[in-house]
């Protein structure tokens, strides 16, 4: 196998979160695609009311989380943490990718302002944040490790 092989430069073998910046977006980017649509169309059985769930001993903690919390969470963890595939995993770049899956959060909620069957929500804004800080903790944590991590950041 020659050098140029073994390094890379054939493409075979490069590691994706090492190729350009639009390489290293294109998955945050997508995903980012995805939650604007899904936070743009209507919702079956949406509007006001409450959840009707019948929880019991639960209701208080039904009350407390909305129903579409868990998807606000999940998707913006999810978004953060392709975010710092883009920004590395260093303490700058898991702060960057926090604030861009949170400002694309605010983004998302100003959008629905415009959108009969949708408002903003501060709630939701605030659910968004937590996701996104989760998100960027999670690699943090089981991000590449420390040795790794000048492999697993950005080029200056």
């Amino acid at each position: 196998m020659s050098d140029s092989n073994r390094d890379g430069a054939s493409g075979t073998h490069r590691d994706p979160s090492r190729g350009s910046p639009r390489d290293r977006w294109r998955p945050a980017i997508a995903f980012a695609a995805v939650v604007l649509t899904a936070s743009v169309v209507p919702v079956p059985g949406g509007g006001s009311g409450g959840s009707g769930l019948g929880l019991g001993l639960l209701g208080p903690v039904a009350a407390a989380i909305a129903p579409t919390d868990p998807f606000h969470f999940v998707g913006y963890a999810v978004l953060a943490a392709l975010s710092a595939r883009a920004t590395g995993y260093g303490v700058r770049g898991l702060v960057v990718a926090a604030a861009v899956a949170v400002a694309f959060g605010f983004g998302v909620e100003v959008v629905q302002t415009a959108i009969p069957w949708r408002t903003f929500a501060w709630r939701d804004s605030l659910v968004n944040a937590v996701g996104a800080i989760v998100g960027v903790v999670e690699r943090w944590i089981f991000g590449p490790s420390r040795r790794d991590a000048d492999a697993w950041s950005p080029p200056s």
